[in-house]
């Protein structure tokens, strides 16, 4: 999931003389782009409905075949999938917004102010939740102590939530952008490099059977953030031959993974999953991301950005937390209640739940980490003044 918050990315004063040593200038972009957080948001809502309405897993807790419960819904919740894939060009696409004139202090402060304390509020809730609950994931301390690094997969240990997978691809995103900042800054050039080698190494390493390379470069995932980088530089840095050769290098990629992932996501369910509609929407939600970033994309009436700014501040606590908390509820209710009537309870109690912890943790506690990730990684500046001593020896 793109984790990034582009509702309230703010543009650094760039000076118009910057020093040699200075991160690169980044180009006049808008400084509220809230239909792109609006597009997380209605991803999040899509994984929610798959989790709840699609997948096998949550047909023990139905008690039911979900095709059969929800017959209709069912028909579009099942391309669910398809969502993970769109967050994952949204966060390429943002992730520059993010990175761009910003030193390597202030990146990694921005990145964890930004992700860590609704996650560390969602492993510590989740484990509560299984303390009281027999069903879902019961993780032992040691794997919910690991979680705790968002990335227990590389420690052999279980994720508690099961969306919590996509945060160790998105952190990858992350440490290659910041291996530019750090050699300098993102600049336009460096960005298109990373758009292409990225994906085409790791589709290189898969076909030559080298698993593991290709496992550490996600390859199943590295062209969606691919396409996403690369629509930001056609956005802000303009559009060039070069830009729009990367663009079809990454959505042909995007495309054959969207089809084998079809096949996969259709022996899955064990319901029919239309290749055309797959490739489809992933080019729709490419137009989307386009359109969404432009200058007619506008929000001109407060009541609707007012609606959408909540919707940006829920969109990753629901995302962090949905899973788990929607099968207790389910669990508890569809023997009890109509199965639409415990939909829309599960629905309204896991969003409440988000909004909570968007108010109780994130409000609270993103900014001072962020500024304290910032001071621990500047180093303090050398004074030009000799010092008392060093005068008199």
């Amino acid at each position: 999931m793109t984790n990034t918050n582009a509702a309230t990315q703010t543009l650094p004063n760039i000076p118009t003389a910057a020093p040699a040593t200075a991160p690169p200038a980044t180009p006049a972009l808008p400084p509220r782009l809230l239909l792109l957080d609006a597009l997380r948001f209605i991803a999040a809502i899509t994984v929610v409905l798959y989790h709840f309405t699609a997948t096998p897993t949550v047909a023990g807790y139905w008690d039911a075949d979900p095709e059969a419960a929800f017959a209709h819904v069912n028909q579009v919740s099942r391309y669910g999938w398809l969502a993970v894939p769109a967050f994952f060009i949204l966060s390429g696409f943002v992730i520059l917004l993010t990175a761009r004139g910003r030193t390597l202090a202030q990146y990694v402060g921005s990145r964890a102010g930004r992700l860590l304390p609704a996650y560390w509020a969602a492993v510590a809730l989740t484990v509560l939740l299984q303390s009281v609950w027999s069903g879902g994931r019961r993780t032992s301390l040691t794997d919910s102590l690991l979680n705790l690094t968002m990335a227990p997969d590389l420690f052999g240990a279980e994720p508690v939530q099961v969306v919590f997978w996509t945060l160790l691809v998105e952190l990858k995103l992350y440490l290659l952008v910041g291996l530019l900042v750090a050699l300098g800054g993102v600049t336009a050039r460096r960005a298109l490099a990373l758009a292409l080698a990225w994906p085409l190494v790791a589709e290189v390493a898969a076909r030559l059977g080298w698993h593991p390379v290709a496992d550490a470069l996600v390859a199943h995932y590295a062209p969606f953030f691919g396409i996403g980088i690369v629509l930001y530089l056609l956005r802000y840095d303009g559009v060039s031959p070069a830009r729009l050769a990367a663009l079809a290098v990454t959505l042909t990629l995007g495309v054959d993974h969207v089809l084998t992932r079809a096949q996969h996501a259709a022996q899955l369910q064990g319901v029919a999953m239309s290749a055309a509609v797959a490739v489809v929407v992933l080019l729709a939600c490419t137009a989307a991301v386009w359109w969404a970033s432009g200058p007619r994309a506008q929000v001109r009436s407060p009541r609707l950005a007012r609606a959408l700014t909540w919707g940006s501040a829920v969109t990753y606590p629901l995302y962090l937390l949905h899973s788990q908390f929607g099968y207790a509820i389910i669990g508890s209710l569809a023997d009890r209640l109509p199965a639409w009537l415990t939909l829309g309870i599960t629905l309204a109690t896991c969003t409440a739940l988000a909004h909570a912890v968007h108010l109780v943790v994130e409000r609270r506690a993103n900014r001072p980490l962020r500024r304290a990730v910032e001071r621990a990684l500047t180093l303090p500046r050398r004074s030009s003044r000799p010092t008392a001593t060093a005068a008199h020896t």
